[in-house]
């Protein structure tokens, strides 16, 4: 990983325009992050290497170096896709060993034993590429859905709600994009019916989401993510400058990152509930403005159709941002860089008027 970065940091400035600026920004938030962790809680730069795979954000600019055709992207997403979704079919049929990761990965709740493993961004990436393929002039059109109804399948079995809600509210806009308005309003009833069904159903996993659901209404104010929130937003930094630049990044064996799993196993104040809030409070106000930015630009900068699934992946990680992690876990990281590479390579390919066919070169 260290050597990918490495490589990679000769290409730096070498760009301008599209995401470049925004990754840049993000890229300096996490060097000046190990200063700041010894700056505002006397971490070691020893402790400094925790923070590697995070610097992935660097190897956007070999890519675009290297201007490796989207098409292998595609194909390597999709690959990945398909083992994620063997793996997880099998560690979810034999929930009683863990095979792979770790064991504080899979718990019981909401119903069923909850599997949550490395490789959910390029899991979503190509759910989302399925779509695109089902509604584009490409063969295997039933193959393609297939894909994309599994995917809907092991979102919901990973009771994740808002995982779930932004994937349906996806595929719903991406399907009713350009059909009549009868067949859109055909649709929208028969997706409001199947979830009508679906959460009446009795089954444990439509009890365990609408159980779960009731009891984090029922807490309102007092809802453990608002108080998270609120307490590393108004209490959990010392000083102006790290209010400015971000507390630094955390190792677990460091006082800080032992001082961040005591409020998590206290007061249920975990970091990575609160996305949005933890890449402030870490990488400061620099990497957050990345982030909006990217958000804005994924909006204004035009995609041909059969790319929409770029849009789809980055609404998706940024709108699950209020109660994940998936914006800053390295688990999603290196999907968000292959895409944003992807993304960059279009909008210069339409600033220069570069023929299309040889973006897939």
């Amino acid at each position: 990983m260290l050597v990918a970065i490495l490589v990679s940091i000769p290409y730096f400035f070498k760009y301008k325009g599209g995401f470049v600026l925004p990754i840049q920004l993000i890229c300096g938030a996490i060097i000046i992050s190990v200063f700041m962790a010894w700056y505002t809680w006397g971490q070691s730069f020893g402790s400094s290497a925790s923070i590697i795979p995070y610097t992935m954000w660097f190897v956007f600019f070999y890519l675009l170096q290297s201007n490796i055709p989207i098409k292998t992207i595609e194909n390597i997403v999709m690959i990945y896709g398909v083992i994620y979704i063997v793996l997880f079919l099998f560690q979810f049929t034999h929930n009683g060993v863990v095979y792979f990761g770790m064991q504080g990965e899979f718990k019981e709740d909401r119903g069923v034993v909850r599997v949550n493993f490395p490789g959910g961004g390029v899991f979503f990436l190509s759910c989302f590429i399925a779509i695109n393929r089902v509604t584009n002039n490409v063969k295997y059109k039933i193959l393609w859905l297939s894909y994309s109804i599994l995917g809907i399948v092991i979102v919901v079995l990973q009771v994740t709600r808002q995982a779930i809600f932004m994937m349906l509210v996806v595929y719903l806009l991406h399907f009713l994009r350009n059909v009549k308005l009868p067949y859109k309003v055909l649709t929208i009833v028969m997706f409001a019916c199947a979830t009508y069904f679906f959460f009446n159903s009795g089954t444990s996993i439509s009890n365990g989401l609408l159980n779960q659901q009731k009891e984090d209404a029922s807490y309102g104010k007092d809802y453990i993510r608002i108080l998270s929130a609120e307490y590393y937003l108004t209490k959990f930094t010392p000083n102006t400058v790290s209010k400015i630049f971000g507390n630094g990044f955390f190792n677990d064996t460091s006082n800080y990152g032992k001082t961040l799993i005591a409020l998590g196993d206290t007061y249920g104040f975990y970091l990575t509930d609160v996305g949005i809030v933890e890449v402030y409070i870490v990488f400061g106000v620099f990497a957050l403005l990345g982030y909006i930015l990217i958000f804005i630009k994924s909006i204004a900068i035009p995609l041909p159709p059969e790319y929409y699934y770029l849009k789809y992946y980055l609404w998706m990680i940024f709108f699950t941002s209020l109660t994940s992690d998936f914006l800053i876990s390295y688990y999603y990281l290196i999907t968000t860089v292959l895409v944003l590479y992807c993304y960059q390579r279009i909008y210069i390919q339409n600033k220069y008027q570069i023929k299309p066919h040889t973006i897939q070169e």
